[in-house]
C-alpha cells in the first residue's frame, strides 16, 4: 500500500486516529475501480464479514472496511487481490479513514483521489490519502 502523505507532515491528531475510545478499531473506506464490478462485488461479499458494508459508487465498488491500522494494509491488499482475481484484469483501489470531521463526499474525494494515484502507477495497488 501507498501512503499519500509525508510522515514528517502527518496531521497532528493522527495517533489518536489509531484507535476509537471505546478500543474498536477504525472504520476505512476502500474505493475499488474494476473492469466487471458485478463480479467484484460477488466475490468481495463472499470475502467481506458480515460488520463490513458493500455498496456501488457508478462502476466502482465501495467497501466499508472496520481494521485497526496494523491490519490495514492486509486487508486492502487482500480485498484487492479478490477483485483482480475474480475479474482476471488488474484494478486499483483508493483508501480513506471514515469520521472525524469529514463527511461523506469528502471522505469519497479523499478516496478516489487515492484511487487516480493508484491508476497512475499502473494498477495492482492501494493508495491511502490521509
Amino acid at each position: 500500500m501507498t501512503l499519500l502523505e509525508h510522515p514528517a507532515l502527518a496531521p497532528a491528531d493522527a495517533p489518536a486516529r489509531r484507535a476509537r475510545p471505546d478500543g474498536s478499531a477504525p472504520t476505512w473506506l476502500l474505493l475499488i475501480a474494476t473492469t466487471d464490478p458485478d463480479r467484484a462485488g460477488a466475490a468481495l461479499r463472499r470475502e467481506t464479514r458480515a460488520r463490513d458494508l458493500l455498496t456501488r459508487d457508478g462502476d466502482d465498488v465501495v467497501v466499508h472496511v472496520t481494521a485497526s491500522p496494523a491490519d490495514l494494509d492486509a486487508v486492502a491488499d487482500r480485498l484487492l487481490t479478490v477483485v483482480e482475481r475474480a475479474t482476471g484484469r488488474p484494478a486499483a483501489a483508493g483508501l480513506c479513514l471514515v469520521g472525524g470531521d469529514r463527511t461523506d463526499d469528502e471522505v469519497l474525494r479523499r478516496a478516489r483521489a487515492g484511487l487516480r494515484v493508484a491508476w497512475s502507477c499502473g494498477g495492482s495497488r492501494v493508495v491511502r490519502h490521509p
